[in-house]
C-alpha cells in the first residue's frame, strides 16, 4: 500500500463475516436495547434511528454545520437527539454511556486530535461500556473507481494506526472482523450523483472524468448494472480499563 505502514494488534485473529451489509453486521455484533449509545460523526442520523429502533437512546454528534442544521430540522425520532460537537469533546457526562460508535466516520476526523477523541472515548464510556470503530479498507472495486478522484488510502491508514496506539492499551478485550458491502449502481450517473450530493465533498469537480467512468464501467455486473465491493473492518472494543 504506497509503502505506509499498517500497525497490527499482537496475536490478533481476524473474523471474516463475508458479505453482508453494514446493518446487518451491527445488528449481529451490537446488543444495544436499553443502553444508551453516542453515533460520533453521525452523518444523516440514519444509524441513529436505526439503534433507536432496537431500543437505545442515541444521541447522534455530527461537527459539520451544514449537515448538523439538517439534523436539528429534521422529523423528530424516539429516543434520538442530536447535536453539533466533534468527537474531542463529547457533550455528556464522564461514565455515562454506554456504547460509542464511529461508523465510517474516524478517518475523515483531524489526525492532530486523535489522541484527544480516543481520551474522550475512555472518559464518557462507562467500565461495561464498548467502543466500536467501522471503517472502510482502502481495497477492492469500490477504491479502485473512487481513488481517482478522492483516495483516502492515506487517512484510513492514520485512523487505524491511532486506533491501534490509543485504544489497543486501555481495553480488555478487542474483536477485529472484516467484511464486504457491495453498492449496485443503474449507470456512472447514478453513481456519481451518489457523491456529487454529499454535503462533505470537495471533489466533484472531479467525478465525472472519462477515467473513472472506464474504471466504473469494468465494474458492469450480469444483470446489466453496476456492482462495486467495498471491504469494511469493524474493531469492537470491551472491558475499559478505567
Amino acid at each position: 500500500m504506497r509503502g505506509l505502514k499498517l500497525q497490527r494488534a499482537e496475536n490478533l485473529v481476524a473474523e471474516d463475516w463475508g458479505t453482508q451489509t453494514d446493518r446487518e453486521v451491527i445488528d449481529s455484533l451490537l446488543d444495544v436495547s436499553g443502553k444508551f449509545i453516542v453515533d460520533a460523526g453521525c452523518g444523516d442520523g440514519e444509524l441513529c434511528r436505526h439503534l433507536a429502533s432496537r431500543g437505545a437512546r442515541v444521541l447522534g454528534i455530527e461537527p459539520h454545520p451544514v449537515q448538523a442544521e439538517k439534523n436539528a430540522s429534521a422529523a423528530v425520532a424516539t429516543n434520538v437527539g442530536f447535536a453539533q460537537a466533534g468527537a474531542a469533546a463529547i457533550p455528556v457526562e464522564s461514565n455515562s454511556v454506554d456504547g460509542l460508535v464511529f461508523k465510517n466516520s474516524l478517518h475523515h476526523m483531524y489526525a492532530p486530535e486523535f489522541g484527544k477523541i480516543f481520551n474522550e472515548a475512555t472518559r464518557v464510556l462507562n467500565s461495561n461500556g464498548f467502543l466500536c470503530i467501522i471503517e472502510p479498507v482502502a481495497n477492492g472495486t469500490f477504491q479502485y473507481v473512487m481513488e481517482l478522484f478522492h483516495d483516502e488510502t492515506e487517512v484510513r491508514l492514520a485512523a487505524y494506526n491511532a486506533m491501534v496506539r490509543y485504544a489497543n492499551p486501555v481495553f480488555g478485550s478487542m474483536r477485529e472482523i472484516y467484511f464486504d458491502v457491495d453498492a449496485t449502481y443503474d449507470s456512472f450517473d447514478s453513481y456519481a450523483q451518489y457523491f456529487e450530493g454529499n454535503v462533505y465533498n470537495n471533489y466533484a469537480a472531479d467525478i465525472r472524468q472519462p477515467a473513472v467512468e472506464q474504471r466504473f464501467n469494468t465494474c458492469e455486473n450480469s444483470h446489466g448494472s453496476y456492482t462495486l465491493t467495498q471491504p469494511v473492518r469493524v474493531n469492537l472494543y470491551t472491558h475499559l480499563r478505567h
